[in-house]
């Protein structure tokens, strides 16, 4: 039998910088919630009508970001609209607040479980040739080169445990705070830094 989604609510989240001065200084960002649509909670049936809604939230979507833009209504240029479906997203939740889908004005949707498709190549690329790349580095003696190959993979694998957190948490059966804990060697109450994504 397939899984039935029931959507209950949208969120559009703008990009902004991030509140803390020092973390805003270097360059770190949050999404933030600037409007939330009520929709009708009819159920969808598996993963395939579950893509064509999300899909199907694509135009307000993009309705609401040249609205972010130019707030006014003033025409704009490409590259200003470019720049605006790169700073929201939509997120559809149900009614418990679970996450459902996310989907980007350009058109990139994330479903329940999936990796960011950017993200997945990120990661492959990591695996086929960073890490290759540094043992070489190393093996030469250059250091330096070595050193800077494992921070750029370092922020790679940041961004996947971040994702892959995220999915954890709002996934049909959630992992508890005890049991993300354990699995990360934290206390419970150093989660609230991992979920900001500030991983150490």
């Amino acid at each position: 039998m397939a899984r039935q989604f029931r959507p209950e609510r949208v969120e559009y989240d703008v990009l902004t910088a991030h509140p803390d001065p020092a973390e805003a200084a270097a360059g770190v960002t949050q999404w933030a919630t600037a409007a939330v649509d009520a929709v009708d909670p009819a159920p969808l049936n598996g993963m395939d009508a579950l893509k064509d809604y999300v899909l199907a939230m694509v135009p307000r979507l993009r309705d609401f970001a040249e609205h972010v833009a130019q707030p006014n209504g003033e025409a704009h240029s490409p590259a200003l609209r470019y720049g605006a479906y790169h700073s929201v997203r939509a997120m559809i939740r149900d009614k418990s607040g679970m996450a459902l889908a996310e989907v980007h004005a350009d058109g990139r949707a994330l479903l329940p479980g999936e990796l960011d498709a950017d993200l997945r190549g990120r990661i492959n690329g990591l695996v086929n040739v960073g890490l290759p790349m540094v043992t070489r580095a190393v093996d030469q003696g250059s250091y330096e080169n070595a050193l800077e190959s494992l921070m750029k993979a370092r922020g790679v694998l940041n961004a996947m445990l971040q994702a892959v957190l995220n999915m954890a948490v709002s996934g049909p059966e959630p992992l508890s705070r005890e049991q993300l804990a354990a699995v990360l060697r934290v206390q419970p109450t150093d989660l609230d830094s991992w979920y900001a994504g500030r991983t150490p």
